[in-house]
């Protein structure tokens, strides 16, 4: 019997969806870029997909993006990944969120030099971003980080790590370390329009699930990186202080 496994990100803005064979090849894929409706599109694009299976396929594994991103984005997609996981017994293969970035910057740009670094950049708000530094083959060459672009020794950091080297960076968190990388980073390249792409993760994702890299369904949670804060509104708060 054919094997096929489905591909899930839900952890940006970026609702996305794949399914593909044993082999890598992608057979569909499903998005949704308007940010808060992964709750509503995403078992409606996995369904879609699962409903195109070749007769004689099943559904063998799930592979996800597991964070760092949208609190409430990779809470949707980890509870959707593991409540089929767990109805089906299939695995549960997990992938980080600039993993995912990177690779589909590659897939993407593939014009890019062979020593260049990738630096794919997840926005935490204000002038932090979610990132870490890959290489061209996307594998990870430091740990993931919450960094302020604006810290003086987040800067001379990044200097002193990249030696020198060319710099790719994108993402939902890149267009606004343009201006600091323009004389921090002269030799750097901002890749517009690189979302995390579901599909991108395929092969890499199918070689974690050959060499058993898997999650317990069960104890597994998204990789918040940076525990939740819930922001109340500020109309709320001034109505408050106003009835005092």
């Amino acid at each position: 019997m054919s094997k096929y496994y489905l591909l899930l990100d839900t952890s940006t803005e970026v609702c996305t969806v794949a399914l593909c064979d044993d082999e890598g090849t992608i057979l569909g894929t499903r998005e949704d870029n308007r940010g808060n409706k992964h709750a509503e599109v995403l078992a409606l694009y996995a369904d879609e997909l699962l409903a195109g299976l070749p007769k004689g396929g099943e559904l063998s594994g799930v592979i996800v993006a597991e964070g760092p991103g949208s609190y409430t984005g990779l809470r949707i997609g980890a509870a959707y990944a593991k409540g089929l996981c767990w109805t089906l017994d299939i695995p549960l293969v997990t992938m980080t969120t600039p993993e995912v970035l990177a690779y589909t910057a590659l897939q993407q740009y593939t014009d890019l030099p062979a020593a260049a670094l990738l630096l794919p950049m997840i926005d935490a708000r204000r002038m932090e971003v979610y990132t870490a530094l890959y290489d061209h083959n996307g594998v990870p060459l430091s740990e993931i980080e919450a960094l302020i672009l604006t810290d003086e020794n987040t800067q001379k950091r990044l200097v002193d790590t990249t030696e020198g080297r060319s710099v790719v960076y994108f993402g939902s968190g890149a267009e606004k370390a343009k201006e600091i990388f323009t004389s921090l980073l002269p030799d750097s390249r901002f890749l517009p329009d690189v979302v995390p792409h579901a599909e991108a993760i395929a092969l890499p994702g199918l070689m974690k699930l050959k060499a058993g890299e898997t999650v317990d369904v069960a104890y597994w949670e998204p990789y918040y990186l940076k525990e939740y804060m819930a922001r109340k509104s500020q109309n709320k708060v001034l109505e408050r202080l106003t009835q005092k």
